[in-house]
Order: structure tokens, then sequence, then C-alpha cells
């Protein structure tokens, strides 16, 4: 430990607001905490959280196993777009969450300073285990000065679309063929046979690709010389980890009857073990974005890279189309 970090946990806040409010909904219950100002606002909140079920440590675990299994985190808040306290909107600009732990002394400082400014921690809280719990922090744009707020004041909170993710009962195997098109079907969680139609696939040379980006003047404006040096650094170190130089991935662009994301993985990933990579490479993930928005046969265009490391002269790939995911619209919720 360094005196720096103290320096951290024991700042002060310029403004503190108690809010206090408890949200109960399908079984579960969460809790508006406040809000702080320092160099920008803040509004906290509490979720529940259940741990994933354990594995069976004797039992390895392929990546098509391991993904399968994997549930989908769902923050409840984390995605609001928009807090409305009394007449006054508050808009968020990102945030993070994460599990309550007890050694985080900056969250226990917040608790503190909460308690201090007049938050009285509800009884349904009081006994409830860390572990199972999450907290979520969100940044408010553009505010000067905290809302006023009382307990009778409506607040209205606007959540952001989300994805859902649907594991298929029995995964699709298909074989791509680079500069191919082909068409699959496949059925849906809801029972619906959804018709797909894969127009284009290709060999994406990231590394090219990362060298276009990271000298695009556009590109560079958005940031310091410092920031784009750290960027350029984890980028790099993660791609050496992921898809060694000379190495490509695939890219895909497709057409479906419904109006999903499709998650293809190679053959040669999912019956693969898990490995520990250092330093930043997890982060590393290709989204591809079309020329067009509608394909040859008038439905939106989609894109996705397949994200194993194939050879320059690939012209066969056997994947598997594992789950989709599909969008859940934006509501409104009156607390």
């Amino acid at each position: 430990m360094q005196f720096s970090w103290l320096e951290g946990v024991s700042k002060k806040w310029k403004d503190i607001l108690v809010i206090g409010r408890t949200i109960e909904r399908d079984g579960k219950k969460y809790h508006i905490i406040g809000m702080t100002m320092e160099e920008e606002a803040r509004l906290y909140i509490i979720e529940p959280y259940e741990e994933e079920k354990r594995r069976n440590p004797k039992k390895k675990h392929t990546q098509r196993m391991t993904l399968k299994e994997q549930e989908t985190r769902s923050f409840s808040y984390l995605h609001c777009r928009e807090f409305r306290i009394g007449n006054r909107k508050l808009c968020t600009q990102g945030g993070c969450g994460g599990p309550l732990m007890n050694e985080n002394y900056e969250e226990i400082k917040l608790f503190l300073d909460m308690m201090d400014a007049g938050w009285k921690v509800p009884e349904w809280l009081k006994d409830e285990d860390w572990n199972r719990l999450y907290l979520v922090t969100l940044r408010i744009a553009n505010l000067k000065r905290l809302p006023k707020y009382t307990s009778d004041m409506p607040i209205m909170i606007k959540h952001d679309f989300g994805y859902e993710k649907h594991v298929l009962h029995r995964a699709k195997s298909i074989v791509l063929e680079v500069g191919k098109p082909i068409s699959f079907q496949f059925t849906a969680h809801d029972g619906e046979k959804v018709q797909c139609h894969i127009n284009h696939v290709m060999l994406i040379d990231v590394w090219e690709d990362a060298k276009k980006q990271f000298s695009d003047v556009k590109y560079r404006e958005r940031f310091t010389e410092e920031q784009l040096q750290e960027i350029e650094s984890h980028y790099y170190d993660a791609l050496r980890q992921n898809c060694p130089k000379g190495m490509c991935y695939i890219g895909i662009e497709y057409e479906c009857s419904r109006d999903i994301i499709l998650q293809f993985y190679s053959k040669k990933f999912l019956d693969s073990y898990p490995e520990t990579h250092s330093g930043s490479a997890s982060f590393l993930m290709m989204r591809l974005k079309p020329d067009h928005k509608t394909g040859t046969h008038g439905l939106p265009l989609k894109g996705y890279a397949v994200d194993t490391p194939f050879s320059p002269d690939t012209l066969t790939v056997p994947v598997e189309l594992l789950f989709y995911m599909e969008k859940t619209e934006a509501w409104e919720e009156q607390v």
C-alpha cells in the first residue's frame, strides 16, 4: 500500500445528496443511495447480485461449454440514460458497476459519508451479505450543482435499450468459404424459423486496420499524445496475444429475417480449452461495420468478426452459431 492511494480515499466532496429510495421490481430490491459532486456529479445505486453457479473444478471445460454456461450480467441501472428528480432532468454520461468488496475502502468511505449526511440503511439491506450486492456508479453530464430532493418527490428513470442472450438448443454448424455467400435456417428460442443469409466472408488484417485507425487524423484529435500512446500500447499488446502479426480474423456480413445479432465461433476455438492471457488481452473484440445498411435480400445488413487467428491463405472455416442477441426496447420507470 502507498500513501498516494490513501489520498484518494480521504477526498472531500464538494456536495453530497442523500436520496435513500428503494425500488422493488420482479421480486428484487434496488436502492438509490444518493449523489456526490466533485469534478463531476455521480449517482449511486445498490443492486442484487447472484454468483454464477460454481463449476466442478475437476472437470475440464472447453470454450464451448464455458460460453454456454455464461450468463449475461445484467446491471438494471447501468445503462439508464436519464433520471428525472422532481422537475430536474439528469442525463447520464456512462458509468461502471462491480461487486461490493470488504477491502474497497473508497466504497466504505462513500457509505460512511452518506450516513453522516443522513442516509439510513433500509432494514432489508442491513443484513445483506456484500457478496450478494453490486454498486452501480453513474456519471451525470453537465451538472454544476446537485438537485434539491425531498422524500415525496417522484423519480422517473429512462432505461436504454439492451440485448438479451438466447443460446441455441442445438448449435448450427456452418462451413464458411472466403468470398462465397451461404444461406441457412435455424429455430429461435420461441420456435420461429429464422432465415439467414451470409453475403460476404472475408479475411481481415487486424494489424493493418489498427495502423490505419491510429494514423487517422480525426481519431488522433480525440486524445492527448499521452492517451494515444497508452491506448496503442494496450491494443498492440492484446493483438500480440490474440492475433499474431501476419494472421487474420474472419469477417462476416449477414442479414436475417429477424432483427438479431448472431454470435459465430470457429470450431477450432470452441473445442479448445481456455488459456490464461496476461495484461489486457481479454478486452480485444472486433465488430464489423458494413458499408451498406441493407443486404442483397432487402434485410438489415450486419457484421461480425470471428476473432480467432487464421492464416491469410485460409479458404474455408468451420464455424458454429452458438447463440444470438435480441434487442430489448427502451422503457420508463416511475419510482
